[in-house]
């Protein structure tokens, strides 16, 4: 009686080492597939995230290079303020100067012509 026990206990142990088994050739395909893909998308990542950092890099160049331009723009434009505003005051006191020296020259003048005159009366005298 106990070896009709036996034989579907060692039935039964069969087919679970044949199951165990196909899962075991099951994981190590699964393994295989896994590492194979891993294989051929590591370089396809690779290539995709050189891609992506190009692309970023060309997106951060190009707005540095505008934010560049327009600061650019700005500097030019105060600068070329400021050198009217130097321009004008120079103009204004170029202007005051020559009233100045005018003013002066009129009174030398009479000065000089005074002088001249002193001098023609002394020899006169």
């Amino acid at each position: 009686m106990e070896e009709k026990k036996l034989k579907p206990l060692e039935k039964t142990e069969d087919e679970a080492w044949e199951a165990l088994q196909k899962v075991r050739q099951a994981e190590e395909r699964a393994r295989l597939l896994i590492e194979k893909t891993k294989q051929k998308s590591s370089p396809e990542v690779i290539r995709k995230a050189t891609e992506e950092a190009d692309e970023l890099r060309k997106k951060i160049l190009a707005e540095a290079k505008i934010k560049a331009e327009s600061q650019k723009k700005d500097i030019i434009a105060r600068a070329e303020s400021q050198a009217r505003q130097i321009n004008q005051q120079m103009e204004e006191e170029k202007q005051q100067l020559i009233k100045i020296a005018q003013a002066n020259f009129s009174q030398a003048v009479e000065q000089t012509v005074n002088k001249i005159l002193a001098i023609i009366e002394n020899w006169k005298g």
